[in-house]
């Protein structure tokens, strides 16, 4: 048995038609615009609020909740994954429980999405105070493996903060979609 590979040439590229590397380019960008929303996003979170409990929404996560009920195809788990990275690196959480968490996320809205349909913003509203309370329960253990001390109590006062930003959250992912993604 005979298996051949097909290599692909650097002529490829400029063999396109101008409309083929346009549109290339075009989907690049609308990539773009998801992943810039979420990591503003967690950058408001990281604002230098001194609060004595965790009280800051996890707004990162709730954007890709958003993104992934919104364009499930601009919002791949493989770039959730690289946004909770990158998440992980602005908060100083232990690298990687934000990029696993925002990669499931992903992953269970698009299989959510798939067997359930779409639906309306309050049946939206209480998967994510579902998902929140469970990403604060996995943050947890999560952190616990890595190595970092991390109690339940905080993170689950934080879960019912980022439950209660999710309007704001799709107000401003909306408004987004609506002028840079027509």
């Amino acid at each position: 048995m005979r298996i051949e590979y097909r290599q692909r040439s650097p002529a490829e590229y400029r063999l396109r038609s101008p409309a083929d590397r346009l549109s290339w380019v075009v989907s690049a960008w609308r990539w773009f615009v998801p992943a810039t929303t979420v990591l503003l996003l967690v950058v408001l979170t990281t604002a230098p609020i001194v609060l004595p409990w965790p009280a800051l929404p996890a707004l990162g996560f709730v954007a890709v909740f958003v993104w992934t009920t919104f364009q499930p195809g601009l919002m791949p788990p493989w770039l959730a994954f690289v946004l909770g990275l990158a998440a992980d690196a602005l908060m100083g959480a232990p690298f990687g429980v934000s990029a696993t968490l925002f990669a499931l996320t992903a992953l269970f809205v698009r299989l959510f999405e798939r067997r359930f349909g779409h639906h309306r913003f309050g049946f939206d509203w209480a998967v994510l105070t579902l998902l929140a309370i469970a990403y604060a329960v996995l943050a947890q253990q999560l952190s616990v493996i890595a190595g970092a001390s991390a109690p339940l109590l905080p993170l689950l006062v934080q879960a019912a903060v980022t439950a209660l930003s999710y309007p704001f959250v799709v107000l401003v992912c909306g408004r987004v979609q609506r002028r840079l993604l027509r």
